[in-house]
């Protein structure tokens, strides 16, 4: 149970760090940040791009974003995992590698 515990916290300090580099790369053209800009640009589909911007850079919850574009929140919630998973794999990076290069900056 105490393991279960440390995962789910671990899962949310990678989200968590996932959106706050995000939003500061939303400006950035160099470095790890340039190669989240590029991944996102290339990488993602139109739609994943939309709703990834709006859940981590205008940070609205995933019920507003489902309510605003007419979707269901299960496909809102699925389609940013997948540009997440997407994201991960095209940088090689996980979300402590993400920790860290917030702590950098």
């Amino acid at each position: 149970m105490q393991e279960r515990k440390l995962n789910m916290f671990a899962k949310q300090e990678e989200y968590m760090a996932l959106r706050q580099y995000i939003k500061l790369v939303s400006d950035a053209t160099g470095g790890t940040a340039g190669a989240l800009r590029r991944a996102i640009n290339s990488q993602l589909t139109r739609r994943q791009k939309q709703l990834i911007g709006m859940y981590y850079i205008e940070q609205m919850p995933m019920q507003d974003i489902a309510d605003e574009l007419g979707l269901h929140i299960s496909s809102v919630s699925r389609t940013i995992k997948r540009g997440r998973e997407r994201l991960k794999s095209s940088l090689s990076y996980g979300g402590r590698n993400l920790m860290a290069s917030l702590e950098e900056c």
